[in-house]
């Protein structure tokens, strides 16, 4: 096959932050597959295969595996929207921008099935009806659309939905096939009934245009993603809001849910990827890479691997490893001192296989943040006790944590990976009498170049996070340094760090900059300077 607009995948080093720990279990980073335009549409086939669609209006067909190509087509108009039915033989339908008409192909090898037409405007998103060839469309035209794709000789619209004020960005059939959702820059969620095209509820509550939609598994659950910087989640049974979950500092572009219903992924404006539980609405991880905006986002069949899709040309795939290391259902300090007595050596010359989580040959410095990210936070007391009676059953100290941390900077290991470790040391360090009240310190050193500490102490234990901002207010950084106990953060092993890099990675430049820290209630602000 000539490959004429595409570069080899490559493999991605850096690790992510952790799931809930009772999943016992890690996205991590494993192939990119780039090209020159935006992916506007991610779609698995099955495990092994992915669809992706892009503005140059090509559909290509990726090998999960290898990260290359299966096969591929090319049309004269953006592909906004790809969606396979989950019925055999599989068939994939995108839309364009341009003749306003859906095509329609075999997933397997591409080959040509047929179009519809109806649409007066762009076909913006695209949804097969669960266990059958029913497909729902969105629209520039404010209106959705359903079509049955059966008969391949008699592709034929079935009804059309009216009510949306605005273009019409996303659209998702409940599992069970009877609630039809759609959302779109009118700022609602509308949901209906697709057997006679009755409106069912009209949800209210973004504040900006929806840009995507998803149902939880069971279906008792829809999540929607705003320009309004939140995403929400809503209950089928009462049509009311749940919860709303912050955090991204952008647009979310695109949400997903996993297959077993304990992970919703947000994409934003900023390239950034967050993870929650839509249970409990806490906020568990962020995955970093995409330098654009995540404009689409799957998980496969099984939730072994999800992609994600970018206006940075490149296709994101993160592999699902297990972090529990002795195999006990959780994920405890039991799984750092596997890790730990294994830390230095190499599978091949006798480690435990099982404590190389990233599965690299070599038990190191980035093994032991997976784990250390994913423990469970009530092993945190349990370490702490045990620092007050002397204890050192869990076969590391102080020291050895420092030494981690210390191996992690010298890597560049990402800020929560570092911030992990961190959690896992404060546990271990008993503190007699903790502060009276939390307050911040002044950074060290200040100037600095190119990185910076800033200490702080705690009254009580509390979730503690670190902001910066550039002197226009925008802002630079995000530290999530997690649930900390009461202590004193000032020595540079127990101190928030900054390396002096925006979200993006990239280094900031001279100047001043605002550094708050929030715990609960509380905040508190100082300035420090960047000199280069």
């Amino acid at each position: 096959m000539k490959k004429t607009m595409f570069f080899p995948f490559t493999l991605l080093l850096t690790a992510i932050m952790a799931l809930t720990p009772a999943a016992a279990e890690e996205y991590v980073p494993t192939t990119t597959m780039e090209w020159q335009g935006v992916v506007e549409s991610v779609a698995f086939r099955d495990s092994g295969t992915l669809l992706s669609g892009s503005n140059h209006g090509t559909l290509i067909a990726w090998d999960v595996n290898t990260g290359g190509e299966k096969w591929y087509q090319r049309q004269d108009e953006s592909i906004w929207a790809v969606a396979i039915s989950s019925r055999k033989p599989f068939i994939v339908a995108h839309g364009g921008e341009k003749n306003y008409r859906i095509r329609t192909r075999y997933a397997s090898q591409g080959a040509w099935r047929g179009e519809i037409a109806g649409h007066t405007d762009a076909v913006l998103s695209l949804a097969f009806k669960p266990g059958e060839y029913l497909l729902a469309s969105g629209s520039d035209d404010k209106t959705v659309r359903i079509w049955n794709l059966a008969d391949a000789n008699n592709l034929r619209h079935v009804r059309t939905l009216k009510g949306h004020a605005s273009r019409v960005w996303a659209v998702a059939w409940s599992p069970n096939g009877q609630t039809l959702a759609s959302a779109g820059d009118d700022g609602t969620v509308r949901l209906w009934n697709p057997n006679n095209g009755k409106s069912l509820a009209v949800l209210r509550g973004h504040q900006g245009p929806i840009n995507s939609v998803a149902w939880s598994p069971d279906g008792q659950t829809l999540a929607s993603g705003s320009s309004d910087e939140t995403i929400r989640i809503w209950s089928l049974k009462t049509k009311r809001t749940l919860r709303a979950l912050k955090g991204h500092a952008n647009s979310v572009a695109s949400v997903a849910f996993a297959p077993n219903g304990n992970i919703l992924a947000s994409g934003d404006c900023c390239g950034q990827i967050r993870l929650w539980n839509p249970k409990s609405g806490k906020y568990i991880a962020l995955l970093t890479g995409h330098s654009n905006r995540v404009r689409a986002m799957a998980f496969s069949p099984y939730g072994k691997t999800f992609a994600s899709g970018s206006d940075d040309g490149t296709i994101r795939l993160w592999k699902l490893l297990p972090v529990d290391v002795n195999n006990d259902g959780k994920v405890t300090f039991r799984d750092i001192i596997a890790v730990a007595n294994n830390y230095g050596k190499t599978v091949a010359g006798g480690a435990n296989r099982r404590a190389d989580i990233n599965n690299d040959g070599t038990i190191d410095i980035e093994d032991l943040i997976l784990v250390a990210k994913a423990i469970d936070t009530a092993a945190a007391p349990a370490l702490a006790k045990q620092s007050r009676t002397g204890t050192r059953s869990y076969g590391f100290t102080e020291a050895d944590v420092e030494r981690w941390i210390r191996d992690a900077r010298q890597v560049n290991a990402e800020p929560e990976g570092i911030a992990a470790l961190k959690r896992l040391l404060a546990a271990l360090t008993f503190v007699e009498a903790p502060p009276t009240e939390t307050a911040l310190f002044a950074n060290y050193p200040n100037p600095f170049n190119p990185e910076t500490w800033i200490p702080y102490q705690l009254a009580t234990r509390a979730g503690v996070t670190v902001t910066i901002h550039a002197a226009d207010g925008k802002l630079v950084r995000t530290l999530a340094l997690g649930q900390l106990p009461a202590g004193v953060y000032q020595s540079r092993s127990r101190a928030a760090y900054w390396d002096g890099r925006n979200v993006q990675g990239e280094p900031v430049a001279s100047g001043a900059y605002f550094y708050t820290l929030t715990v609960g209630d509380f905040t508190a602000t100082k300035k420090m300077l960047v000199r280069k």
